[in-house]
């Protein structure tokens, strides 16, 4: 092997100084580098979910107010009871006081099987024309409201008078049930 000349041997070194510049430059600088802007991206994104946070725990009080104002609103589209059972006795319970409160002759009630959410009876009466209207605004703008899926009328009178003096009454009627813890 021949001796390299002093311009050769100073551009191997120079050659060796920019390997050795290269090597720490992605062995030691990249790395730190590196973790310093992976720490700078992830404080900006902790920035931003505290900002978020902030504002979701400033958000609290009116979301609790608008929570309490729908369950007010709810109040009036359904009933609260802690179970089925109780909310179909309360049913029944609110639909022979109307029957009573329109003066007519209540004659029994029963359970109707209902989904989960709902209670539902059938009860029967017999009343006039006259009550039975005002029974069905009654229970129409009472709250909270009734749904009413079956009206069955019955005027046996009618084939004896030109007219029915009093009918028999079949209503079905149903009502969301809200669950409520039992006082």
């Amino acid at each position: 092997m021949r001796a390299l000349s002093p311009r050769e041997s100073r551009l191997v070194a120079v050659m060796i100084l920019i390997a050795l510049f290269v090597a720490v430059q992605w062995l030691v600088i990249g790395p730190v580098v590196a973790g310093f802007t992976g720490r700078a991206a992830e404080r900006a994104d902790l920035a931003l979910r505290y900002a978020a946070n902030d504002r979701m725990i400033a958000a609290i009080p009116r979301l609790r107010r608008q929570a309490e104002s729908r369950q007010r609103a709810l109040a009036g589209f359904a009933l609260r009871a802690p179970d089925q059972a109780t909310a179909t006795e309360q049913l029944r319970e609110r639909l022979q006081a109307q029957v009573a409160a329109v003066g007519g002759d209540f004659r029994g009630a029963e359970d109707l099987p209902a989904a989960e959410g709902t209670a539902a009876c059938r009860i029967r009466a017999r009343l006039s024309s006259e009550q039975l209207f005002r029974l069905l605004a009654l229970a129409q703008n009472a709250r909270p409201a009734l749904v009413i899926p079956s009206l069955v009328v019955g005027a046996d009178d009618a084939l004896i008078v030109a007219h029915a003096v009093t009918l028999d009454v079949q209503l079905d009627a149903s009502i969301p049930v809200l669950a409520a813890p039992a006082r």
